[in-house]
């Protein structure tokens, strides 16, 4: 059995805030130094993958959203 968990941070973000569907985002770590944990699929249509550093990412695509992981 396979379960596709890529961008379910992603999508539990979308979920809370149906505002941010269909708009390239990613969930990662907090300061200038963390890294991308998942990214949606707009975002990875745009370069964006995981384990991406968030400074990276700005440059690629600097409308992207970017939120806090929520573990909770």
């Amino acid at each position: 059995m396979h379960i596709d968990l890529n961008a379910f941070f992603c999508t539990a973000e979308q979920i809370r805030d149906p505002s941010l569907v269909g708009k390239p985002m990613i969930v990662g770590g907090a300061g200038h130094r963390g890294i991308v944990s998942t990214a949606s699929y707009e975002a990875r249509a745009l370069g964006i993958h995981s384990a991406m550093p968030k400074k990276k990412k700005k440059k690629k695509c600097p409308q992207l959203i970017i939120k806090h992981a929520d573990f909770a």
